[in-house]
């Protein structure tokens, strides 16, 4: 470390000191947590992950991907933050410690790095993914009569995003549809209809890895090919940039996210990665990081990605706890929580399918779907659906603003096959 670092971690041990047992003794609890995760075998124990979370064990919860429980490791790191902050209010931004060392933006964005496959360098850091997607939209360089293409089923905070900038800019958006029925949505026919829709104008084409809308999961690595198809021949200025809302699919899909073949990844880090809450990212290949210019002034750097992040004092506490998350995901291993989130989501939809009166929209498909299942039940609207599972002790969700209404149930590591159980039973009632 340098010795800048050094300073700082002995900074926020003495602030830490004072309110009890200091850096040592909180380090050594974050290592017990960890290793309560893993059963004998090193494989994770997902009682012992469900333990982490303090959600109310009177509800089963399978809508915890909205506004996601923190487990018990990144609760104690807020924590741990926020006395010294509270001990020492000047230690912020630069002097603030982690139980196990200095913390603060490079630390964030290089945890981030790592979990995504790239480089700290290529990552900006926001408050949500809905900011992310303003920062984005509204700093591309765009010229009048240049289009944003969007889909239909993308949500509604990433259409306004788009809308905005192309009011702003003399653009246009145009909205799409990717798949004539969602739950037989499958790669070739997203990737034919992606190939047919773009245009010379197309300067973005904006895309949801995980839609909240249908749970289709969105076949980023074809769609990818197709943009560097159509790019071939066209000046920078012409490039389409391919935009992806990844919030449901980070932390939710085995996959390095530099690695998908995207421009851009925009993505909220407090639903599945369970990061504190306000939290976000967006990461830019490096030849998209002249494309977009910064809306803000930034607190972070003025430099490449770090210059999109926006300035302002906000809860350090949160944000320079990000670290733990990412621990906490790389302790359980990435495969092995998209392997659990896949093996519950697929019992919901194969125990939605088997009840009359019951529509499944999202597809069977594990490589076509992640951790949001989408249903309909004859009759119901989707908020019916979910305020009666709420009646039955179950918590569901729905879009509200959604014209379509689908309840959804969303599996997590925090779940267990009997939370999915219980509800298909609720669901059968409900169906009636």
């Amino acid at each position: 470390m340098q010795r800048r670092s050094v300073l700082a971690g002995a900074v926020g041990s003495a602030a830490v000191a004072a309110w009890g047992g200091g850096i040592a003794e909180a380090a050594e609890t974050a290592a017990a947590d960890a290793r309560r995760l893993l059963g004998p075998d090193g494989r994770p124990d997902w009682g012992a992950v469900r333990a982490q979370f303090r959600l109310d064990p009177d509800w089963v919860h399978l809508a915890t991907f909205y506004l996601a429980s923190q487990p018990r490791t990144v609760r104690a790191a807020v924590d741990h933050l926020a006395r010294q902050l509270d001990a020492d209010p000047e230690l912020a931004p630069t002097r603030l410690s982690l139980p196990d060392g200095p913390t603060g933006w490079d630390r964030v964005r290089g945890s981030l790095a790592a979990y995504l496959g790239g480089e700290a360098d290529h990552i900006a850091l926001t408050a949500s993914t809905t900011i992310g997607l303003g920062v984005v939209y509204n700093g591309v360089l765009v010229r009048p009569g240049q289009e944003f293409l969007l889909s239909e089923d993308d949500h509604p905070v990433h259409q306004a995003a788009a809308r905005l900038a192309a009011d702003k800019h003399g653009a246009r958006v145009r909205l799409a549809s990717w798949f004539a029925d969602s739950a037989r949505a499958t790669t070739e026919e997203v990737v034919s209809a992606v190939r047919s829709r773009i245009r010379p104008t197309t300067r973005v084409l904006g895309i949801t890895w995980v839609q909240s809308r249908t749970g289709v999961r969105m076949p980023v690595e074809a769609i990818a090919k197709v943009v560097r198809e159509a790019n071939r021949g066209r000046e920078e200025s012409d490039r389409c940039l391919l935009v992806v809302d990844g919030v449901h699919g980070l932390a939710a899909v085995d996959a390095d996210v530099a690695r998908l073949g995207a421009d851009v990844v925009v993505a909220g880090t407090h639903k599945w990665l369970f990061g504190p809450r306000g939290t976000g990212l967006v990461w830019l290949a490096p030849h998209a990081l002249t494309q977009v210019r910064p809306t803000f002034g930034s607190f972070i750097g003025e430099e490449g990605a770090a210059a999109l992040s926006p300035g302002g004092f906000l809860a350090y506490e949160h944000a320079f706890a990000l670290p733990v998350s990412v621990a906490f995901h790389q302790t359980l291993g990435r495969s092995r929580v998209a392997g659990r989130i896949a093996e519950l989501s697929t019992r919901a939809k194969r125990g939605l399918a088997r009840i009359p009166g019951v529509r499944v929209h999202t597809p069977a498909a594990p490589a076509m779907s992640a951790g949001i299942t989408c249903f309909s039940v004859r009759d119901h609207a989707g908020s019916a659906v979910v305020d009666m599972a709420a009646e039955r002790g179950v918590r569901l969700s729905s879009l509200h603003h959604d014209s379509l209404g689908y309840a959804r149930i969303g599996t997590g590591v925090m779940n267990s096959a009997q939370d999915v159980d219980t509800a298909l039973r609720v669901v059968r009632d409900i169906a009636g």
